[in-house]
């Protein structure tokens, strides 16, 4: 009688382990914490022992980043124009200012009676323009009025691009307007140089255009 109580003690013990070993081992950890991505919700991952919502970009939508384990709204992204403000495009998904409008050709200060006008160009380049062709006419008959003997262009540039280049760009103007000034009023001793983009003052467009300039001294 004995040994049968032993033997079904043994058999309750026996039992009641292996529960309690099955019971342990099926036992993960308490949400959000986490093992891996099965102890997470569905859409979530295991990030640093933490359920979350993303690990990194690739995990969130189109427009969303991820920040702190959560998807958050990029800001100002835009799919087209229509997503941005009235004064703003849509630019590589970014809502962006708009450029301000670019005039074909800056207006040249008036002048007061006789005085020798700026010659202005395009960018990055020497050609002259009908503008500025007018421009040396009206400079060549001042010349004669003011019977001015010696004359010196210089060339300017805006501020884009590396110095060396503008320094031949701004010659390059100069010896533009001298050759065609020349042709006009042949009488007068011309001399050149260039500033390059030294003297440039110009923040945008408008004013760069400004920049792009020849100007003329009297010797």
């Amino acid at each position: 009688m004995n040994c049968t109580i032993t033997t079904s003690l043994r058999t309750i013990v026996f039992v009641v382990g292996v529960a309690a070993l099955v019971s342990l081992t099926g036992c993960g950890p308490t949400y959000p914490k986490c093992d891996t991505d099965n102890d997470c919700r569905s859409g979530e991952f295991c990030v640093n022992g933490l359920c979350q919502q993303c690990r990194n970009d690739t995990d969130c939508g189109k427009g969303q980043q991820c920040a702190s384990g959560r998807c958050e709204a990029i800001k100002g992204y835009c799919n087209a124009a229509s997503d941005c403000g009235p004064e703003e495009d849509c630019v590589d998904n970014r809502c962006t200012p708009k450029p301000a409008p670019v005039s074909e050709a800056p207006a040249p200060e008036p002048p007061s009676g006789c005085s020798l006008q700026s010659v202005y160009f395009d960018f990055d380049s020497s050609d002259l323009r009908a503008d500025a062709r007018d421009a040396l006419s009206r400079n060549a008959a001042c010349v004669k009025e003011q019977k001015i003997n010696k004359l010196h262009i210089t060339g300017y540039t805006d501020p884009r691009g590396t110095e060396e280049y503008n320094l031949a760009l701004g010659d390059r103007r100069a010896q533009s307007v001298a050759k065609y000034l020349g042709q006009i009023e042949s009488s007068t001793s011309i001399s050149v140089s260039s500033v390059g983009k030294e003297m440039a003052s110009g923040k945008d467009e408008s004013s760069w255009a400004r920049d792009r300039r020849a100007e003329f001294r009297k010797e």
